[in-house]
């Protein structure tokens, strides 16, 4: 009995060891394709004036910012994705060997949605860290004074040229210290707020991305559902050599994967447009940016609710092709073997 234990147990803990692998994989490499996307997203989403998504990126690949804040990125993506997919598998499996609801099952909704809650709030400790590093580096060029965001606005009521005059400068707005380094970034929040300053927008970003992650994972696995019965019904469960498969193209993962990130990162833009402004006040809080509440009430004071979509296209664009491709790799490691 004991050795069947210990058999169980060492397959086990491989299995954990292969998610962790093929989920750091999968974390280097999205976060290497996708990395500018982010940055142009943070600088639409925390700019006062709207930026275009276009100028915006060509000012920033003329500029060397494409990839700021990447070291960072990197060295925390890995951990932070592979507590994110392994701690969601373990809490899907978990939960689904919960005999006494049935409704529990791996396939049922309500285990993806309490199994994505799990895996948010534990990988969170890792992803709001880097969050805050992350964004503050890739805005660091930015200026966000009172006078511009007055200034910004009076040149809008003013004309339309003035306007486009603006948003011009908005984009092309840089200057010319060196940019800081992620160490001394992160001496001066230590310095000024501990470690807590590292933590600034912890429960805003779950209320940004619990959400995410529940609509993403109840989405992205009834998909997957409904793409295996369709293959089901053409091919029986069974390939051309007769093996059982058990797993479903990579295309269609992909397609699935997409369609969901889609989804759930357009609704939960609300919420991270707040959280990215709030996270970037490190260091250098104003009046305006000294609370959520502040943030929210300067935000609908400029643009009222439209406000709260700015960099909705920016984001999806960054978060079909970084979750796509993170999760792709992740299910293909699992299809043949690695996780």
């Amino acid at each position: 009995m004991s050795t069947t234990n210990n058999n169980t147990n060492t397959g086990s803990d491989q299995g954990t060891v292969n998610r962790l692998i093929a989920s750091t994989i999968a974390a280097l490499c999205s976060r290497l394709c996708t990395h500018p996307l982010d940055t142009v997203k943070t600088r639409v989403q925390v700019s006062n004036t709207p930026l275009p998504l276009l100028p915006t990126f060509l000012n920033l690949l003329q500029n060397g910012g494409l990839y700021r804040g990447l070291p960072i990125a990197l060295a925390l993506s890995a951990p932070g994705l592979s507590v994110y997919l392994t701690v969601y598998d373990l809490s899907k499996d978990a939960i689904s060997r919960c005999y006494r609801f049935p409704y529990l099952s791996s396939d049922s909704v309500i285990n993806h949605m309490a199994s994505a809650v799990v895996a948010e709030v534990s990988s969170g400790l890792i992803w709001t860290p880097m969050e805050v590093l992350k964004s503050k580096q890739q805005v660091e060029n930015m200026t966000f004074s009172s006078s511009s965001i007055t200034s910004s606005t009076t040149t809008t009521t003013t004309s339309g040229t003035h306007h486009h005059k603006a948003v011009a400068a908005a984009v092309a707005a840089t200057s010319n210290r060196k940019p800081i380094s992620t160490v001394e970034l992160a001496r001066r929040i230590y310095h000024q707020e501990g470690l807590l300053g590292f933590y600034r927008g912890y429960f805003i970003t779950l209320g940004v991305f619990v959400p995410y992650s529940m609509i993403y994972f109840a989405t992205y696995e009834q998909m997957k559902v409904m793409a295996w019965r369709q293959r089901q019904r053409h091919s029986h469960g069974f390939n051309g050599t007769g093996q059982h498969r058990d797993t479903l193209p990579f295309w269609t993962i992909m397609t699935c994967a997409a369609v969901a990130a889609g989804i759930a990162g357009g609704v939960s833009n609300i919420v991270d447009v707040v959280k990215s402004r709030w996270q970037i006040s490190v260091l250098a809080t104003t009046e305006e940016n000294s609370s959520t509440r502040r943030i929210i009430q300067h935000m609908l004071s400029q643009d009222g609710l439209a406000s709260f979509t700015r960099g909705i296209g920016a984001r999806i664009l960054w978060m079909i092709p970084s979750v796509t491709i993170s999760m792709s790799i992740f299910e293909w490691f699992k299809a043949h073997g690695f996780a």
